[in-house]
């Protein structure tokens, strides 16, 4: 099993030119095996939590399709679409329950095209976020372009990395 971790992040938060970013990380026997962030502008803190899932479905199907993973998000809104709301929203020609298109439908979407792979190899499960849990704080370190945090977290934590095995990707 592959446990991986989002966050995204937004300043000003869908205001004209807020930054916003996110990250994915994954740990394993105390070691960094995977890293990425990612980072925008004119977007919204749901939309960034949104991409970040995206990029962990990709990376389940691409990097570890004999795996089941779980994808943990500190995100409730972003668990219940993928848990519980994106089926009644595809039903109902995607509209929520004001019967108004649900919101950042394009991203909603592209989840729905993963979660209706047959034998789909990843779940999405909450994660508390800024409780101390080490991948979630990594992974919002990536996501607010906080680098010195990030870093500083590894250091702090023991945790191994390094950058030039073949089968990890780090992106710092």
């Amino acid at each position: 099993m592959i446990n991986i971790y989002t966050d995204g992040s937004a300043r000003g938060n869908g205001q004209v030119n807020s930054n916003g970013g996110f990250g994915v990380v994954i740990l394993h026997d105390n070691e960094l095996i995977y890293a990425y962030s990612e980072q925008c502008v004119d977007t919204t803190n749901n939309r960034e939590e949104i991409k970040a899932i995206l990029h962990a479905f990709q990376l389940a199907q691409e990097k570890y399709p004999e795996d089941f993973c779980i994808i943990y998000s500190d995100s409730m809104y972003c668990v219940n679409i993928c848990n519980s709301w994106i089926k009644t929203w595809a039903q109902n020609n995607w509209l929520n329950s004001k019967k108004k298109t649900v919101e950042n439908l394009d991203l909603v979407q592209k989840l729905y095209s993963y979660l209706t792979i047959d034998f789909f190899n990843a779940e999405v499960a909450y994660c508390g976020g800024h409780r101390g849990i080490l991948e979630n704080e990594l992974a919002d370190a990536l996501a607010t372009n906080n680098l010195n945090r990030f870093k500083t977290l590894l250091q702090t934590n023991n945790i191994k990395y390094n950058t030039s095995g073949q089968d990890r990707t780090i992106i710092l």
